[in-house]
């Protein structure tokens, strides 16, 4: 057993195992953070941005309902900014959306849509939309 970590060890010193180490993979891989929010509610990302969940479009089509199109469902942001505002949607057929001023942040879907309500049922409560936040760090300029 001894001769086979000898032979390891000069193994590694004669070719080099001492490789440059593997770059850190960002943070989004490592740690996303998931949140809840419901419609005009808000939630503070970093110290400058805010992400706010404007409201629900709900086109899809009621169950009791023959419909020539099915509808979608979508669900309107906005990151806020100290220089402004980025609005953004996200829905199930594109669910992830990558930030224009800051593209380290990227928001994605992460809950499923709520079936379709009958016309004749009263309309639902609000429901809390999870998402998944990934967010890069930031190389120093």
């Amino acid at each position: 057993m001894n001769q086979l970590i000898l032979a390891f060890a000069a193994a590694c010193v004669f070719t080099g195992c001492t490789a440059a180490p593997l770059k850190e993979p960002p943070m989004h891989h490592k740690n996303p953070t998931t949140v809840a929010l419901l419609p005009q509610t808000s939630t503070t990302l970093a110290p400058d941005t805010v992400l706010r969940f404007d409201k629900v479009d709900d086109s899809r089509c009621p169950p009791d309902v023959v419909c020539i199109t099915a509808g979608k469902i979508v669900y309107h942001f906005t990151l806020i900014f100290p220089v402004g505002a980025e609005p953004f949607d996200l829905e199930p057929a594109e669910p992830s959306y990558t930030s224009v001023q800051r593209p380290e942040l990227v928001i994605t879907l992460a809950t499923d849509p709520p079936p379709p309500r009958p016309t004749n049922a009263p309309p639902a409560p609000p429901s809390a939309v999870r998402l998944t936040i990934n967010q890069a760090p930031t190389e120093s300029r």
